[in-house]
């Protein structure tokens, strides 16, 4: 291991901000799980398979899912005159609805946690030189879920111990905190930040009422809609209306619009309750059987 390399693990192993009076040249740069441009093949090394070349035009979900093993891109993004020579950062996700089948790092020298990519590990990755694009390459993994109907997530993390940092080249190494984690969704939206200076994401509501804050034209796209400029998913702006839903069986229940409609319900309207109840009951007509059968001889 280089020198270099050695004390960079040095200094992201102690978990402080060396030089934090200040901020380094990797200040504001965010960590994003975004999906490879190829498909999954064993021994294949995909640290240059995603083209995104900004926040901009990263995928961070799938809608819908059809239970193929893909290909996910941990990538690091800057504004101009980043250094990158080191990072820290964790994984988690639920590891009975999504398996993780393979993986591989991008830099020349890693230090994981055992077990890592286990959900709650984290791992340290180094370079010998310093990464100075916009958008470096950190790890990829080759993940599928279970229940491929469901919803389900990837989320970046700050290591378990080490937190979440970038590192440059300075000896000592300036250390500045990764300003957004990521998250990749499996027929949910996915998470997205921009490094500061880039544009900024903003609060999109989906017809099943949750929130994730993305741009807004992949808002659009995900089949959301954008909140505006400073909104963000807490508090939470897509809660849906409640109120009264006929059901066919004539019962009344209180659900949303979508889900009143899943249940071949009639929804009364927001804010309409069940008692006194709205819901006609099903017409009837009192007769003798002897009469239904003199009707229908």
């Amino acid at each position: 291991m280089s020198r270099l390399n050695a004390s960079l693990l040095a200094v992201l192993s102690v978990g402080i901000g060396i030089g934090a009076a200040h901020a380094g040249p990797n200040a504001g740069g965010v960590l994003l799980l975004g999906l490879a441009d190829a498909p999954y093949t064993r021994d294949v090394d995909y640290c240059d398979s995603n083209s995104a070349t900004s926040c901009n035009d990263i995928v961070v979900s799938i809608r819908p899912y059809g239970g193929d093993v893909l290909v996910i891109n941990c990538l690091a993004m800057f504004a101009p005159g980043s250094r990158l020579s080191g990072i820290t950062f964790g994984l988690d996700y639920d590891d009975a609805s999504v398996a993780i089948v393979d993986a591989g790092g991008c830099g020349d020298f890693e230090l994981p946690d055992a077990g890592w990519p286990a959900p709650g590990t984290g791992t340290a990755v180094t370079w010998g030189a310093p990464q100075m694009e916009s958008v470096v390459p950190v790890y990829w993994f080759a993940a599928y879920s279970y229940y491929y109907d469901d919803s389900y997530d990837l989320r970046l993390i700050p290591h378990p111990t080490q937190g979440g940092n970038f590192a440059d080249d300075d000896i000592p190494a300036n250390i500045d905190p990764i300003a957004g984690l990521g998250r990749f969704g499996f027929n949910m939206p996915g998470q997205v930040f921009c490094p500061e200076g880039g544009v900024d994401v903003e609060a999109c509501c989906f017809s099943d009422c949750t929130c994730a804050e993305l741009l807004p034209e992949d808002c659009v796209v995900q089949g959301g809609n954008p909140q505006g400029p400073g909104t963000t998913c807490s508090p939470d702006p897509c809660e849906c209306p409640i109120g009264a839903c006929c059901l066919p069986s004539g019962s009344c229940v209180e659900s949303t619009a979508d889900d009143c409609a899943l249940h071949d319900g009639v929804f009364m309207g927001a804010g309409v309750p069940c008692v006194p109840d709205p819901c006609e009951p099903n017409p009837t007509i009192e007769s003798s059987w002897g009469s239904v059968k003199v009707r229908y001889r």
